[in-house]
């Protein structure tokens, strides 16, 4: 057994080649209506774009520049990893602040050219589109506005300004690009240059906080020192004056120089100490609780670690201090020692940063961490204990001094007291002033991280609305919509396509008839069927002299509901016309085929019908039998549709008597009612007069014997029915005749009632085959789209197609 696998998956790919066919064709069929589309919204994108405010947007480069110290803490926290990612986000987020945003709109607002502004409101842009309606006014003039508070329009202005403010970061750099956007160039210049300078001086502001903070402590000490100096000063003149003392000589001289200089060193470790205390609150200020614990951690664990160091440095100081107190400190002894003890600190120092990388590398949040403010927080605290164990032993050595000074007389010892006073004031004195010079020079060189490397200028072109990518949107939107609408209309068309789905629902072709297009479909019958509804929608107009609205004409309907033209305004269409056309040689196709279409029997009676008003059957039925008639062979046919009888007028025949007044007993002699036609062999049984039942009497036992006995006279008996679905006449006819020829038309035909057809067994089985009209070059298989209501056969027939068709068609004379 084989495996039926490959075979359907070929079928489902031819299939899939087939839709993308037909996909293609209802794309290209429909062409105007996606290019009409099209235009449409690429019109309105036009509109758009010259309607719209231009977006000039001027761009600055800004550098930042990363602290050495943190980038060396960042290296050894992660040498892999890149430090400009972090670190320029918080300076993303600060420029683009609102607090920023504030500074400039009030800074811009204090000056003289703030008119020239359209953040301010000052100045309009008006776009090329309105400058041609410039002069047309709508509405009446705008009120007066009313006063707005001075901080609440500030703060509205710089959520406008905060808006248009974009900061970019190029990868792996540390540049940032600002730009800020205006209606117009100049402007969004003139913010861009002001959103930069801002933000670099409050970055030097932010830089030198710490320094500002120091010099304002210094500078309290060294006013309070300078008062204290002019005290001792006037003390020790006033008793030098009084005691006619001016100097003191031998030991008492060696021994206030050596206390003068204990006390002084004491009091510069603790000034410095002081200085140190002060900043290290500053730093404590900046940092969050989870860091301040983080730095408590790893203080900890560098005074355990460094513990050895740290009394190594204790014993080695003191040492120093001893030979600067014994020796001095230009002694070789002394510069020797002081060598080695800047080792044990240098050694101290890189410890203490190893250890915080180290902390801080283990830390799952090191990056959300200000490890630069940590470090600088731990080394203070490291320099902070070392200036209390230097001031322990300077106090030790100055209280030692004071104590060997004590033993001079009283008078000596007062005038040593005074002058030494003066002297460790004057030293603390100036070292307070160099540390105030010091916290200067910093100030006043702090420049800070940001350097502006290219100013804004005023752009040449706007960045939105951008014309190309506009059209281009444009484009793709309209054959989006455009192709959306096809498809669309397509979902709503249930006609027929092709002859594809007749074969693949078991219909078998067996001719395609040319479409010739009736009156209405033309230039010119369009033209008089307009002038005709415009007639009939004018009852009041005298077209005929007599008052009225003329003749009463019947409007056919098709299954949606839709006008049908009537065919009694149409000439017939007969292959008689032209045998050389390709219209007739197309019916002889269709005889040819129905002729070896059943090969077990001898097809005598054929019923003709479809599923649709003015579908075509009757052209179908009279020219098929036009064509057998050619052949030399007796054909009749039969009028059965009793309520639209249209045989007599294509074979040019009288209507009365006919079929119906045979089977009710009106007419006895059949003969008599046979009517001849334009061939010899081709005879016709009209409908005959309008019968109230027309469904009872073709479904009598009468019909059926009149079918057999005329089987037995003609050669072909061919017989005219109504739509198969639309009434149950074609079906109660169908059990007489020998087999059912279904005319469909391309374009019209709905192909829900051909699935319906194919389910009635007594039709699928006398089926002979199909005969397909069409396509015309105005439907182009596409143009007929409809939607079917809810009445009739399943929903595929309207009320009105139904209630027409029962309806008789009223015909001249």
């Amino acid at each position: 057994m084989q495996d039926p696998t490959p075979q359907s998956q070929q079928g489902n790919q031819f299939e899939q080649e087939i839709n993308i066919q037909e996909l293609l064709q209802v794309l290209w069929k429909n062409k105007l209506i996606i290019g009409a589309v099209t235009g449409l919204v690429v019109v309105l994108v036009l509109l758009y774009h010259f309607s719209a405010t231009p977006e000039y947007r001027s761009t600055s480069v800004v550098l930042i520049k990363s602290d050495k110290g943190a980038a060396a803490m960042g290296e050894m926290i992660n040498p892999f990893e890149s430090m400009t990612g972090f670190e320029l986000q918080n300076d993303i987020e600060l420029i683009k602040s609102f607090p920023l945003a504030e500074e400039v709109v009030r800074d811009l607002f204090r000056k003289t050219d703030r008119d020239s502004l359209q953040l301010f409101g000052e100045r309009r842009y008006v776009s090329p589109l309105k400058g041609l309606f410039g002069g047309l006014s709508f509405g009446s003039a705008s009120a007066e506005e009313e006063p707005v508070d001075y901080d609440v329009q500030m703060r509205e202005y710089a959520a406008a300004l905060q808006k248009r403010i974009q900061v970019n970061n190029a990868r792996d750099t540390d540049i940032l690009k600002v730009s800020v956007s205006s209606p117009f160039p100049d402007e969004a210049a003139l913010l861009t240059n002001a959103i930069c300078e801002a933000y670099m001086r409050k970055d030097i502001e932010w830089n030198a906080d710490q320094a500002m903070s120091v010099k304002e402590f210094v500078g309290e000490q060294l006013s309070q020192q300078q008062q204290e100096i002019a005290e001792v000063e006037d003390r020790l003149s006033a008793y030098m004056k009084n005691q006619n003392i001016y100097e003191l000589t031998g030991n008492a001289e060696n021994l206030l120089e050596k206390l003068v200089e204990a006390e002084s060193r004491y009091n510069d470790a603790q000034a410095e100490y002081n200085i140190l205390e002060k900043r290290q609150d500053f730093l404590m200020r900046k940092l969050s609780d989870e860091e301040k614990a983080l730095s408590d951690k790893i203080a900890q664990n560098i005074d355990r670690q460094a513990s050895d160091l740290k009394a190594r440095i204790k014993s080695e100081e003191k040492e120093l201090i001893s030979l600067a107190n014994d020796a001095g400190t230009n002694s070789p002894q002394y510069a020797s020692k002081k060598q080695q003890l800047d080792m044990l600190k240098q050694r101290l120092q890189e410890l203490t940063r190893n250890m915080i990388a180290g902390e801080l590398a283990f830390s799952s949040k090191a990056r959300q961490f200000q490890f630069d403010l940590i470090s600088e927080q731990l080394q203070t605290d490291v320099r902070l204990a070392e200036l209390q164990y230097i001031a322990q032993e300077y106090l030790r050595a100055k209280n030692y001094y004071e104590n060997q000074l004590n033993k001079l007389p009283q008078k000596q010892l007062n005038y040593a007291r005074l002058q030494r006073d003066r002297e460790v004031l004057n030293n603390t004195y100036t070292f307070l002033k160099e540390k105030l010079e010091e916290s200067r020079i910093k100030i006043a060189s702090e420049v800070g991280k940001v350097v502006i490397v290219g100013a804004a200028f005023p752009p040449l072109d706007p960045v939105a609305p951008d014309l190309k990518k506009n059209l281009l949107i444009g484009l793709i939107l309209g054959l989006g919509l455009g192709g959306a609408l096809v498809f669309v209309r397509e979902m709503l068309d249930h006609s027929l396509k092709d002859d594809t789905f007749l074969e693949d629902h078991g219909f078998t072709p067996l001719a395609a008839i040319p479409y010739v297009p009736r009156e209405g479909e033309t230039l010119q019958g369009s033209f008089r069927k307009s002038m005709d509804d415009i007639t009939r929608a004018l009852p009041s107009l005298n077209l005929n002299g007599n008052g009225k609205n003329g003749t009463s004409t019947h409007k056919k309907v098709d299954s949606q509901g839709k006008s049908v033209p009537s065919s009694s305004k149409n000439p017939p269409l007969m292959m008689a016309d032209s045998l050389s056309s390709p219209f007739a040689e197309s019916f002889r196709d269709l005889r040819t085929n129905i002729t070896f279409s059943q090969a077990d029997k001898t097809v005598k009676s054929i019923l003709v019908t479809g599923t649709e008003i003015s579908e075509g059957k009757s052209t179908v039925c009279s020219n098929l039998a036009f064509a057998f008639a050619l052949t030399g062979k007796k054909v009749l046919v039969i009028d059965c549709d009793l309520r639209r009888p249209s045989q007599h007028r294509m074979l040019n025949t009288l209507r009365m008597p006919g079929l119906s007044d045979y089977l009710a007993g009106v007419e006895k002699d059949l003969d008599v009612l046979l009517q001849p036609t334009m061939h010899e062999n081709l005879w016709l049984l009209p409908a005959g007069n309008s019968t109230p039942s027309p469904n009872e009497l073709l479904g009598s036992r009468k019909m059926t014997d009149l079918v057999k006995e005329l089987e037995e006279k003609w050669d072909y008996v061919i017989l005219d029915t109504p739509p198969v679905l639309l009434l149950s006449d074609a079906a109660l006819i169908s059990r007489s005749a020998d087999g059912i020829l279904m005319v469909v038309r391309m374009g019209y035909t709905n192909k829900n009632l051909l699935k319906e057809v194919q389910k009635l067994d007594y039709l699928r089985n006398n089926m002979l085959g199909v005969a397909i009209i069409g396509p015309s070059e105005k439907s182009s298989y596409y143009k007929y789209g409809r939607y079917y209501g809810r009445y009739g056969y399943k929903g595929y027939y309207t009320y009105k197609s139904y209630s027409s068709y029962l309806e008789p068609e009223k015909t001249k004379g």
